[in-house]
């Protein structure tokens, strides 16, 4: 199963004259990660978000986090705040 893509950070430099290239080189990571992967990925919960607002998209386990028995699947919060399966 395809993992979300991960970024690590390298430590930060002591010398402050290293800034510069550090940032820079983490950035170009950030966005090697970021670009990894060409499709949306939706990461599943297993419990509900303790914050939701309007917009937000989810995919729930099924089990764990399952949003009126309506099983796993993928969740949109509507304009009244409440969770709609796609």
């Amino acid at each position: 199963m395809a993992q979300a893509p991960k970024y690590t950070p390298n430590p930060v430099p002591s010398n402050p004259e290293d800034l510069p290239r550090y940032i820079f080189e983490e950035l170009t990571k950030l966005q090697g990660a970021l670009q990894e992967n060409a499709t949306t990925f939706v990461e599943v919960k297993h419990v509900e978000p303790i914050r939701k607002k309007q917009g937000d998209i989810v995919y729930a386990d099924g089990s764990d986090f399952n949003h009126g028995s309506a099983g796993e699947g993928i969740y949109f919060v509507n304009a009244a705040g409440n969770y709609t399966k796609l």
